[in-house]
């Protein structure tokens, strides 16, 4: 535990210099560009005064207020070109140079973001274990220590809507996850997939091809699934997710995927689109990670419905 304590905090030290290089990087580009362009400012007004005479007014007889303007100028520019294509490829540059410098203490601290004992995950403890097991001379056990922990855990609201709003931002920085499913010898097998999130939080929309091979493997109903990682190496992971058969057709969800998977539909005719199949995917809990948080998304409401439709006689009922 002590280790894991010591992986994190060596982990939040490097995204921390990540995030303060960023900000000097784009500082430093944004006043290079600006002094840059005062200073050929200035030079051109210095030009037009020699060539072009004409009674100047005492201030302009002066460069100083060419190279305030300039200055204005080369800021209001320069912060225009880091938003263009040459700005952001300078821009990510940058970044692949910090994740190669950073990238042992980053991939080191991830880890150990999670740590189980016995079967289950208590990263979320370790702190307050810690400081349990150091204040008590002679603790009983570890067991003891843990439950003592869990018994007295205040759990923050403001965490859970923490999670909630990564999630929705992760939802939204991606539409392609891994979805891994197994046959019936239990043969894994993993395929990257378009997505579409519903209004209902916690419930996406995939679809299939009828005739595809995975068609079986999606009606077995149990999944795993892991979204492509973003710029800052966040992804969603759950294994705690269902699939189903939804009631709806294709055209009924076609307006989602132009909305959020955009050219999705290039390529498909009526003919396509009628006969594709949309599975509901239901993620009762998940996992929101990346090199700066690891936080863990519960969906009370899918796990309510889950039970019941596990329970013999739920749907009669």
């Amino acid at each position: 535990m002590k280790q894991r304590e010591f992986a994190q905090k060596k982990r939040l030290r490097a995204a921390s210099s990540m995030y303060h290089e960023r900000r000097r990087y784009r500082g430093l580009l944004v006043t290079v560009v600006t002094i840059m362009i005062a200073v050929i400012v200035a030079i051109v007004y210095g030009l037009a005064r020699h060539v072009l005479p004409s009674p100047w007014p005492q201030l302009w007889a002066r460069t100083w207020p060419a190279l305030v303007i300039g200055a204005i100028i080369g800021w209001l520019a320069a912060s225009l070109w880091v938003r263009s294509a040459g700005g952001r490829r300078a821009l990510a540059a940058n970044d692949r140079r910090l994740n190669e410098k950073y990238s042992g203490d980053l991939h080191a601290g991830r880890r150990w973001q999670q740590f189980f004992y016995n079967g289950e995950e208590i990263s979320t403890l370790i702190p307050r274990i810690l400081y349990a097991l150091e204040r008590d001379v002679a603790p009983e056990s570890l067991d003891a220590v843990i439950a003592s922990v869990r018994a007295t855990r205040y759990e923050n609201p403001r965490f859970r809507a923490r999670g909630r709003e990564i999630f929705n931002s992760l939802t939204a920085a991606t539409d392609l996850l891994l979805l891994s499913t197994s046959d019936e010898r239990g043969q894994p097998s993993s395929r990257f997939m378009r997505f579409v999130t519903t209004d209902r939080p916690g419930v996406w929309y995939v679809t299939s091809a009828p005739d595809a091979p995975k068609i079986h493997e999606f009606d077995r109903g149990c999944a795993a699934l892991l979204t492509v990682p973003t710029d800052s190496g966040a992804t969603i992971s759950s294994n705690r997710v269902r699939l189903r058969r939804s009631d709806k057709a294709f055209p009924d969800v076609a307006d989602l995927y132009r909305a959020q998977v955009p050219r999705y539909l290039d390529g498909m005719t009526p003919a396509d689109q009628a006969c594709e199949v949309v599975y509901e995917l239901t993620i009762e809990s998940a996992c929101v990670s990346s090199w700066e948080y690891n936080e863990v998304v519960q969906f009370e409401n899918n796990q309510l419905l889950s039970a019941r439709a596990a329970t013999p006689g739920a749907l009669l009922g």
